[in-house]
């Protein structure tokens, strides 16, 4: 592999002396957390990306870690759609066993040397009596293992360059049930089918007789995209899937992404052996004690936020505008410094990500959450930050002061205004 292609090479050309591993870890720890619930819709009032430009070396490093958010996101994301479903399709697939799948992407970002890519490859096995695995390539280069198996109570990510693994120790098989549901390709095609789309018609891939759907929606891919096309083409006589297609952009523009998911093998017979965690004896541990998502923890980021920037909100809460935005701020405090205060940064950047988890899990739940954190700051102590639906009639709301209250929609529609004319 030639050195160029190294990721760690790429930060360095991109003007990071070095990416800490605890920034690496942290990205692919709060990525899985944020599959679980992230849905955010495009609202015009709090999904403002086109005025984000990076520029500075701060923001280098700000892209370089989300260039290995988006290598762990890919093999957990989810589709969020609604409308009328292919229920003979979904049927069909949803009685699988088991599936072998691989998924490439390729990260653009104009911060990157001439335009320069990072491609990530995922290998991801699929079983109801086993659980997952999940092997995640970046540029080539082996960057984790996940494996995740409900019924064992068993979340491990094995990381290979760090010699290191993390065991998420704090969730019952339930709840792993539900994370290992976001890795489920059955899912994704149920969710896939119960888009709004359009026939694209009839074609050919690898000499497999297609048709296919294209679907164009903010939403798609969990509403990490400004703006998405997602299109799945099912091979005529089997009703399997064959390829998944994503277009996304970001930050105006300043992030291109394209994904496609295919290589499927339906009920293939699989090892039991490979769901089992293939950990080294000089691999060192860490437990992980994945954080609920909640109201409380969502103030506590915010205030943490505006710690930070003495005052100011974080102006999205979409996961990679918040993430870059966050890594940005932190960068300006630690400067070159940041290498030695991996410790601070990492706990800073879990803590305040939960925002966004929140966020997304309101969105996720239809409860007409609307955030205005580009326009509300803590001089603004009255003002509307967020608010969402909590019943018939009713919202809650959180102040420019953090302060919380449950409000009818007729005082809410009296407190907003000012928020809707920052």
């Amino acid at each position: 592999m030639k050195k160029d292609n190294n990721i760690e090479e790429i930060l360095k050309n991109i003007g990071a002396e070095e990416l800490p591993a605890d920034v690496r870890q942290i990205a692919e720890q709060t990525s899985r957390e944020f599959s679980k619930t992230l849905t955010q819709s495009k609202k015009p009032k709090h999904f403002v990306l086109g005025d984000y430009i990076m520029k500075s070396r701060i923001s280098k490093l700000a892209a370089a870690a989300a260039v290995i958010i988006i290598a762990a996101l890919i093999i957990n994301f989810q589709f969020s759609t609604s409308g009328v479903a292919w229920g003979a399709l979904v049927e069909k697939v949803e009685s699988v066993e088991s599936v072998v799948y691989h998924l490439t992407t390729n990260l653009k970002m104009q911060e990157l040397p001439q335009g320069q890519a990072s491609k990530t490859t995922a290998i991801a096995y699929y079983s109801s009596e086993y659980g997952t695995r999940a092997e995640n390539y970046i540029n080539d280069q082996l960057s984790f293992i996940m494996y995740l198996n409900p019924k064992e109570n068993i979340y491990v990510t094995v990381m290979p360059e760090q010699k290191k693994f993390m065991r998420v120790i704090n969730k019952s098989p339930d709840e792993l049930k539900q994370i290992a549901e976001k890795d489920d390709p059955r899912v994704m095609v149920r969710h896939m089918m119960s888009a709004e789309y359009k026939h694209l018609g009839r074609d050919r891939i690898n000499g497999i007789d297609v048709e296919g759907i294209e679907c164009s929606d903010p939403k798609v891919m969990g509403g990490m995209f400004e703006d998405a096309t997602a299109r799945l083409w099912v091979e005529i006589g089997t009703d399997f899937p064959v390829r998944i297609e994503i277009e996304g952009i970001v930050s105006g523009g300043q992030m291109e992404i394209s994904m496609v998911m295919g290589d499927f093998q339906w009920n293939v017979d699989l090892d039991p052996a490979l769901f089992v965690p293939d950990i080294p004896s000089d691999y060192t541990s860490q437990d992980l004690n994945l954080p609920e998502v909640n109201e409380g923890t969502a103030i506590n980021a915010l205030r943490l936020f505006a710690e930070l920037t003495d005052g100011r909100y974080p102006g999205n809460l979409a996961l990679l505008t918040l993430m870059k935005e966050i890594t940005e701020e932190l960068t300006k405090k630690y400067g070159i410094k940041i290498i030695e205060k991996q410790d601070e940064y990492t706990s800073a950047l879990t803590d305040i990500l939960q925002a966004g988890t929140f966020y997304a899990q309101l969105d996720r739940e239809d409860k007409e959450a609307v955030y205005y954190g580009d326009s509300v700051t803590t001089e603004n102590p009255e003002a509307v930050l967020l608010r969402w639906k909590v019943s018939d009639g009713y919202y809650r709301v959180i102040f420019g002061d953090l302060s919380a209250l449950d409000v009818t929609a007729e005082e809410l529609a009296e407190l907003e205004t000012p928020s809707l004319e920052q």
